[in-house]
């Protein structure tokens, strides 16, 4: 589907736009309210850990919710452990739920995080792009994926598709964003943290 040149320039704006509530509202902190009501949802999943980020990376400002997804059984995960150091290395799913916008996508990603004597003291992880659902481990995640999207279907959330997302943003848009350098698309205007 096709986004009018408006649309993506009031998203791009940090306007709240949507046709039902908390979107109708134009507040971002009814959006994160709702959005947490979709993490509780999602969390009810018995084998799934669902980590949230709504402090957008911990300063400025995020277009989306970060969500980290992995199994419960750590299947996705490898430890490193040396001294009184340990990683742990996982490849998982990561979703951008929009604050601005009922629409959300996701993709494959991994992270790490490193704790000395038991204290976090590290981590990293990748960002999505429009091609990240081509890094998937399909035999992995297929029934996960289907648990997932079903709950955002149900909280009327949808998945945008790498197609509409690789699509040129409007010209002459600005999206004050630190993930990307113009020229930009479509995923750009959704998914932007400024810092």
């Amino acid at each position: 589907m096709p986004f009018c040149e408006d649309y993506l320039r009031s998203i791009v704006a940090n306007k709240v736009v949507g046709d039902f509530p908390p979107f109708t509202s134009g507040s971002i902190t009814k959006t994160d309210n709702y959005i947490r009501k979709v993490l509780a949802r999602l969390s009810s999943s018995a084998t799934l850990l669902f980590e949230a980020d709504f402090s957008s990376y911990g300063s400025g400002f995020a277009s989306y919710v970060e969500v980290r997804v992995s199994k419960k059984d750590r299947s996705d995960t490898v430890t490193l452990a040396k001294y009184q150091r340990v990683t742990y290395e996982t490849t998982g799913l990561l979703l951008y739920i929009s604050r601005l916008t009922p629409y959300w996508f996701y993709g494959g990603s991994d992270w790490g995080k490193t704790y000395e004597q038991g204290q976090l003291t590290g981590g990293g992880h990748r960002f999505l792009d429009s091609d990240s659902q081509d890094t998937i481990n399909q035999a992995l995640w297929q029934p996960d994926r289907q648990h997932v999207e079903a709950v955002l279907q149900e909280f009327r959330y949808g998945l945008l598709t790498p197609e509409e997302l690789q699509q040129p943003a409007p010209a002459g848009i600005f999206v004050p964003t630190v993930l990307s350098d113009g020229p930009y698309t479509v995923f750009d205007c959704f998914f932007y943290w400024q810092d």
